[in-house]
């Protein structure tokens, strides 16, 4: 199965013991957040990415510049491990890491959980 069918599935799951008030909060955020603009301002796939730099998950600080400076970067924004969705992605890029690594590539996931 793919990440995308593991997801859709996960969402069809998930809905079905969701409250219909909790689907309607849900569903106007999704409006709310498509109406502002914010994607607008988003970075897409392929787009080059502002330098940052960010402490890793022992507290050593990590700049982008310097992780492409040995090849290209892939880049996952995991909201933590209570999100049963980062963490399908999270498991999707795991079974891809070799190929991404054989490919010169570094995966990095972003978040703002500690560990």
């Amino acid at each position: 199965m793919t990440l995308s069918q593991d997801l859709i599935n996960l969402n069809t799951q998930l809905r079905a013991q969701q409250p219909e008030e909790a689907k309607l909060i849900m569903a106007k955020a999704g409006e709310d957040l498509a109406n502002s603009g914010i994607v607008d301002n988003s970075l897409n796939v392929g787009d080059k990415s502002p330098n940052f730099t960010l402490p890793n998950a022992v507290g050593k600080l990590v700049e982008l510049q310097d992780l492409l400076a040995t090849g290209a970067v892939v880049i996952s924004f995991y909201r933590g491990q209570w999100c049963p969705y980062c963490n399908l992605e999270l498991r999707a890029l795991q079974q891809f890491l070799p190929e991404i690594q054989k490919l010169g590539a570094t995966l990095v996931a972003i978040s703002p959980q500690t560990p």
